[in-house]
């Protein structure tokens, strides 16, 4: 009975401290989608400068130009057609155009809110916008969640915003570390956790 208890615990505790096997990463999210961010600067024309969103129909209206239909466009498309199409009324400007999405990042953050984030962007860059995880957080195993369902439950550090599924009105949820982890009990050696050998240690001493 002893060796089976044993046996059990030990069981419990390789299961506790072994990582989710790694996911395939997601298709890319094509073109700009409601939502997005339109951020224009002008040199020296703060009239024409500005943050504008996409709205439902897919069409940002920016200054001078009026409504401009972007949606499923690349962000390429929208930066060269725009200041493109500024060139027309404006004498040698200079122009910045970027295409942004607004995403919610929670959890374990210092600072949680919502965020514009440039798409080239990596997860880990933009929960660094957010302050940072917390001393309990685990930024190795963030989480998507849409309309309150997790989408993705394993988006690491690296993941480039524009080659995941995030997309403008999404969540970025930074969930704490395991139990094992926070408490020091994931430390493994020949594949058996110290926690477990402090167990085998007890029983032979019974």
């Amino acid at each position: 009975m002893r060796i089976r208890n044993l046996v059990g615990l030990l069981a419990i505790a390789a299961c506790a401290s072994q990582s989710p096997p790694p996911q395939s990463p997601p298709p890319a999210v094509s073109g700009v989608r409601p939502g997005d961010v339109v951020q224009v600067k002008v040199w020296r024309e703060p009239d024409y400068s500005g943050d504008f969103t996409v709205d439902s129909r897919g069409i940002v209206t920016v200054p001078l130009l009026g409504q401009v239909a972007v949606r499923g466009r690349a962000a390429e498309w929208v930066s060269d057609s725009l200041r493109h199409a500024y060139q027309q009324f404006l004498k040698n400007p200079s122009i910045e155009i970027t295409v942004l999405r607004r995403i919610a990042v929670s959890g374990e953050v210092a600072k949680p809110g919502l965020y514009p984030a440039d798409a080239t962007i990596t997860i880990g860059e933009l929960v660094a916008l957010a302050g940072g995880v917390t001393a309990v957080g685990d930024q190795k195993k963030v989480e998507l969640l849409r309309d309150g369902r997790i989408i993705i439950s394993g988006l690491g550090p690296g993941t480039v915003l524009q080659n995941s599924q995030v997309q403008s009105g999404d969540q970025v949820f930074v969930p704490q570390r395991s139990w094992f982890s926070r408490n020091g009990g994931v430390f493994l050696y020949g594949g058996i956790s110290v926690a477990s050998a402090v167990i085998v240690a007890l029983l032979v001493r019974r």
